[in-house]
């Protein structure tokens, strides 16, 4: 029967009722190529017009960073204030939307995405996440910044050329706003962070994993928004993404690599989303919150009852989804 779950993060209540779908099978290959024209010459080619606008500092081997074209959020004045203000008659409140916005462009444009990435891809990524963080919080330190990736058009991706994105916001998001008082909620009542008893709890129930290394551990998630839903979380405590090592970002590559090799061999090649959830740079110290990714896989989409409840109902159970991802029969 259909149960209501919370997310012990956020504190937000989802529905799951696989007896609404049907096999996590019927999931593969409903959707259409990240590619539509194969003869369609990259707007992210190395060379071209894009590439001659990059902030050469930030080059690697495989990656090249750019400003954003059409910014969300502007990397400009300086002295400029960002404190609200009232308009219309004082009713409503605005304030700019300055920041930060690249675009973190992967140079092989036959990489194709993420569910193909090699070792030194995800490596040469994260670390150009984090030189980025950096940059940011040197210059607006208490911004919050968030890289993302967007795969396929169902992923909300424009451009076929692999690429990601980093955005850097005067503002806490909302998503992050609710894990942050959720988690640091749970730290003042148990006197522990919530994502050491998550790890602890996952790692012990061992029914949602599906990848684990010395340093990281990836499940589907207890209470998921969507079908496959999958976290990687850190079994060490850390607050910022930005003070990874060069090691332990080797380390996430490695369990990324397997991560998103399942998410291939499962779903075949599935749309999806990840991005990367950091504490505030505004707090330097937060033993409540730990930095971790989640991955969302683009297989259903939000109806009536989702937006206007705030609350998803996912057809397909994160048990049912890890066995699936792990290889495991789940059609009988």
């Amino acid at each position: 029967m259909p149960q209501l779950r919370q997310n012990i993060i956020t504190g937000e209540w989802v529905v799951i009722a696989p007896e609404r779908a049907k096999r996590p099978s019927d999931f593969v290959g409903r959707k259409t190529s990240i590619r539509p024209d194969a003869g369609e010459e990259s707007v992210f080619r190395v060379g071209g017009d894009a590439w001659k606008t990059r902030h050469k500092e930030f080059d690697t081997k495989n990656i090249f960073v750019i400003p954003n074209k059409y910014p969300a959020f502007l990397e400009g004045p300086q002295n400029l204030s960002t404190r609200a203000h009232q308009v219309e008659d004082r009713f409503y409140l605005i304030r700019p939307s300055i920041g930060g916005h690249d675009v973190v462009v992967i140079k092989d444009e036959n990489t194709v995405g993420p569910t193909k990435f090699n070792q030194t891809v995800w490596q040469d990524l994260f670390l150009t996440f984090k030189r980025r963080y950096q940059y940011f919080d040197s210059v607006n330190s208490n911004y919050y910044s968030m890289p993302i990736y967007n795969y396929k058009p169902e992923a909300a991706a424009s451009i076929w050329h692999p690429h990601a994105q980093i955005f850097c916001s005067p503002v806490v998001p909302n998503n992050v706003r609710r894990e942050l008082e959720q988690t640091r909620r749970y730290f003042e009542l148990n006197g522990v962070n919530v994502f050491s008893d998550l790890v602890a709890h996952e790692q012990k129930q061992k029914i949602r994993v599906i990848a684990e290394t010395r340093d990281y551990l990836a499940f589907t998630l207890y209470a998921a928004r969507f079908p496959f839903e999958t976290w990687i979380v850190p079994k060490f405590h850390m607050a910022h993404f930005m003070s990874m090592s060069d090691k332990l970002i080797a380390q996430l590559a490695k369990i990324c690599r397997i991560v998103f090799g399942k998410l291939d061999n499962a779903l075949d090649d599935p749309p999806l989303n990840f991005f990367i959830h950091s504490a505030p740079n505004s707090e330097k110290n937060a033993p409540y919150y730990r930095w971790h990714m989640e991955i969302g896989p683009r297989l259903s989409n939000y109806g009536g009852f989702e937006l206007g409840a705030g609350m998803v109902i996912d057809v397909v159970s994160p048990e049912n989804a890890a066995r699936y991802l792990r290889g495991e029969d789940t059609d009988d």
